[in-house]
């Protein structure tokens, strides 16, 4: 049974491929080089200080495509938390929906948060509300991008 028509699926998954392989891109693997700082800490990588300054908006107007997607997550992060988190699940550790899904009620049952009124004994998610938030994510990246 789809839950949604050809055209949304199409469109989400468009974007998806779209984000998600710009949104990995941009993370940096690695966080420190094999060198030591000045004051003695482990020294930042490049790549992990490039990201770092580019996040405090010390690069300026960046039109870079992947500076673009992470800003846009960035975004979605502040105003829809949970739909960023099912994104970045997906798009950037590559679990599969319904992992994300249990992932989503482990997480509502670790922070006590109750059932919904229309499902009183649970679960909190099911496959359909994942697909749901992806989709909202998608959706707002996309519109915001």
């Amino acid at each position: 049974m789809a839950y949604y028509s050809d055209e949304v699926m199409q469109r989400t998954a468009y974007w998806a491929n779209q984000l998600g392989s710009d949104w990995q891109r941009e993370m940096p693997i690695r966080i420190h080089s094999s060198d030591i700082a000045a004051d003695g800490s482990p020294e930042w990588h490049p790549d992990f200080a490039k990201w770092m300054m580019k996040a405090e908006g010390r690069w300026g107007k960046n039109t870079d495509q992947r500076l673009r997607t992470t800003r846009v997550m960035r975004r979605l992060r502040r105003v829809a938390v949970r739909e960023y988190e099912v994104l970045y699940r997906v798009l950037v550790l590559h679990e599969r929906l319904e992992e994300t899904t249990i992932w989503l009620n482990d997480r509502a049952e670790r922070n006590n948060i109750p059932f919904p009124p229309h499902r009183p004994g649970g679960p909190h998610y099911i496959q359909k509300d994942a697909l749901a938030l992806f989709i909202c994510g998608i959706e707002f990246a996309s519109t915001f991008y």
